[in-house]
């Protein structure tokens, strides 16, 4: 432990309740469920699917209530998300490991960042070339005909399409809080000093600032901003399409046994609202036919007119 450091940073925060309490989650709930009460769940990649549509942060009761109302082609179930965040997600399910037959499309630049290139046969980044100046965030049409293209680029692939929606920033017909700004997106273009963000609408809420059924309007708001684009894909994919979350969003629900209310992500505390997670399937025609076959690397160069263009994209951890 750095212990200078350590000191600077409780003189800083000692007064504030939110610091604290993220630091005991951090340090002490975080191990508990990792460590000694990990929830038994499996890998994506051990599912049965040809496409898989991951909405970020989209937890299972959010998901079932929209379905209820506005169905989609398919059969929902629930499964056990491996983490509550999208780090750890990916490090549970992916890493140090090789998936040739599968190309990711991505919103999210974690799966760029935190992975090997040589992990999938490609990744198709739209973070980085798929900027919606008008919303400050991906676009879930962009998303869904770069898909599409994807998955005719690659028919004897299985396809991963990783959308931004529900996950902050909240830009449906209900929106709520500043567009947040977060060091892995500004790190994945190449500003390694960028760390300075907005609070989330969970953080907000937190702190006393608005109500929980408001950020669940914004929230559900952002996943049916999102639904037609999913609707388009399990209409058009060819396969078994499977649609789920990589993670949750906590809204002040208590972290048992510890009687300590957690709000948005953090990794490593694997309750029900943070792992719990959707699982739809439908198929349309056959199944396809994969081959795993080398990875092609894509090219890191990014432009300063694409930093600047992404330079407040919406996602924090």
């Amino acid at each position: 432990m750095n212990l200078p450091y350590a000191l600077s940073e409780i003189r800083h925060h000692g007064l504030d309740r939110t610091w604290w309490r993220k630091r005991f989650l951090t340090h002490v709930v975080s191990r508990y469920f990792t460590g000694i009460t990990r929830p038994e769940s499996d890998p994506v990649t051990e599912e049965e699917w040809d496409n898989l549509i991951i909405l970020d942060a989209c937890r299972y009761d959010l998901f079932a209530e929209l379905f209820e109302e506005n169905p989609l082609p398919g059969m929902l179930e629930k499964r056990q998300s491996m983490q509550s965040g999208t780090p750890g997600f990916l490090s549970e399910n992916f890493d140090n490991k090789q998936f040739h037959d599968i190309v990711y499309v991505t919103g999210n630049p974690y799966v760029n960042t935190n992975l090997p290139d040589e992990t999938f046969h490609a990744v198709e980044s739209v973070w980085k070339d798929g900027w919606d100046n008008d919303l400050q965030t991906i676009h879930p049409a962009t998303m869904a005909n770069r898909a599409m293209k994807v998955a005719e680029d690659y028919p004897n692939k299985r396809i991963i399409i990783h959308f931004l929606q529900p996950h902050t920033p909240f830009v449906g017909d209900v929106t709520l809080g500043q567009r947040n700004t977060f060091a892995i997106r500004e790190q994945a273009l190449g500003d390694t000093d960028a760390t300075t963000r907005h609070r989330t609408p969970f953080e907000m809420l937190d702190a006393g600032e608005v109500t929980r059924e408001v950020v669940w309007s914004a929230y559900r708001s952002n996943l049916e901003f999102a639904w037609p684009a999913v609707n388009q894909l399990l209409d058009e994919l060819p396969g078994l399409t499977a649609v789920t979350s990589d993670h949750g969003n906590a809204m002040g629900e208590r972290a048992w046994p510890f009687p300590i209310r957690v709000y948005g992500h953090p990794l490593g505390i694997l309750i029900p609202p943070l792992t719990e997670v959707p699982w739809l399937t439908h198929t349309n025609g056959d199944r396809k036919e994969i081959l795993a076959e080398t990875p092609e690397i894509e090219g890191q160069e990014i432009d300063e007119a694409t930093n600047e263009r992404l330079r407040m994209l919406g996602y924090a951890e």
